[in-house]
Order: C-alpha cells, then structure tokens, then sequence
C-alpha cells in the first residue's frame, strides 16, 4: 500500500457482494479499484468526466489495435 493511502474495510450483504463481483468480472476490474473509483467519483464529479471521457477514447482505439497486432503477439 503506498504511504498516502488509507485502508477501509466494508461489510455488505451477501447478495451485494454477489452483484458487486458479477460487475467487476463484466468490467474487467477489480473490487478494489471499482469501489474506491465509485467513492472518488463521489467526491470528485470532475474526475468523473475525465474517466469516462478517457474510457470512451480509449475504447474508440480497440479496433485500431486489434488490427495492428495479432492476438498471439499482445
């Protein structure tokens, strides 16, 4: 853990749990970083934004990436 983090523990309900991991597998993303990017996103609309704008972009360049490289060669 770097020096300026913090570690929270959040208890949910088994169903919560459930659909949280379900969400993250669909997003390819850690339960971690969803939910502290959920609590940042809270705090910091703006950051928001940008995330969402760097997402779109980002995945606007998928197709061009997978016909610049082979599967096997990733």
């Amino acid at each position: 853990m770097a020096a300026d983090e913090k570690q929270l523990n959040v208890r949910v309900r088994a169903r919560t749990h459930e659909l949280l991991a379900e969400r993250v597998q669909r997003k390819g993303v850690t339960m971690q970083a969803y939910v502290s990017g959920l609590i940042e996103s809270d705090l910091d609309p703006a950051r928001e934004s940008f995330v969402a704008g760097l997402v779109e972009d980002m995945t606007g360049l998928l197709d061009e990436f997978d016909g610049a490289f082979d599967p096997g060669r990733r």
